[in-house]
Formats: structure tokens, sequence, C-alpha cells
């Protein structure tokens, strides 16, 4: 029943000829970048929940004076 044995992707064990010893500045920035995102998060639900409430606000202010303007 190979059908539901699915083959695992190999992994292999390569290191570059030429990488550099110094890794920790990308590790740096991935810190700061990981804080910025988790900053930025908190932020934008709460503006786009406001926005998404005045849009809506309008969709419906709208709606309703073409409704109201219209006769049968």
């Amino acid at each position: 029943m190979n059908l539901f044995n699915q083959c695992k992707n190999k992994s292999f064990n390569y290191k570059p000829k030429f990488q550099q010893e110094n890794e920790t500045k990308p590790n740096e920035m991935s810190s700061k970048w990981d804080e910025l995102k988790q900053t930025r998060k908190h932020q934008s639900n709460k503006g786009f929940r406001l926005s998404g409430w005045i849009v809506i606000f309008i969709l419906v202010i709208i709606l309703w004076y073409v409704l109201s303007n219209y006769e049968l």
C-alpha cells in the first residue's frame, strides 16, 4: 500500500565553500524585524476596525439615500 506512505524529502548537510563565519548580523536584523512586526500588528488591528466601520457606515448611508429616492 504505497498509496498512503509518502516519500520524505531528503536532507543534506551541505556547507557552502565561501560562507562567512560571522552570522550574528542577520540574527540581529531578524529580531528587530520580529519586534517591528509585532508592534505593527497590534496597531493595524485597531486602525482597520475603525476604518472598516467607517466604510460600512458610509456605504449604508449611500444605500439608504439611493433606496429612498427609488420609486416604482
